[in-house]
């Protein structure tokens, strides 16, 4: 039974609803996040494939050079490769030295270089009766690869 002063109470009235905008500023970090992501993945991407097709048209200079050639022919066409692919990316100055001055400017572009590893593209190139053993020019090239890697070539 309800009695008449509990009749002419007035029931409280419902709040508004909760309304789904403004979102909570967790959610505005939330969302700013993942747009930064879907704009920078596909750009980190296309920028990564850019620089591995680069360092791999770097490193086909020394691919490109025939294993059977003499070695100073092989030694020659090292300098030649280098010096036109450094030429193609405008250093000019580079392409002019020779002997020590060139395995100086190699060796002076990339950390802990090995300057016993990288003469003989410089001195022994000019002398008359090279003589590179199979594991000298296996070092030459790994030496050049870690060059090239470094440097972006």
């Amino acid at each position: 039974m309800t009695s008449p002063l509990e009749g002419s109470l007035l029931l409280p009235a419902l709040p508004p609803p909760i309304s789904w905008w403004p979102p909570a500023p967790g959610w505005i970090a939330l969302a700013a996040i993942l747009v930064l992501l879907l704009v920078l993945t596909p750009l980190a991407l296309i920028l990564n494939r850019r620089r591995q097709r680069r360092r791999l048209k770097a490193q086909r200079i020394l691919w490109e050079i025939p294993e059977n050639l003499s070695d100073h022919d092989w030694l020659a066409a090292l300098n030649t490769q280098l010096k036109r692919h450094l030429k193609s990316r405008g250093e000019i100055a580079a392409t002019r030295l020779y002997g020590n001055s060139w395995v100086d400017y190699l060796c002076q572009h990339y950390p802990r270089p090995r300057a016993d590893l990288l003469a003989p593209l410089g001195g022994t190139l000019y002398q008359a009766d090279v003589q590179l053993s199979v594991a000298d020019r296996r070092t030459l090239q790994r030496e050049l690869l870690r060059w090239i890697r470094h440097n972006h070539v």
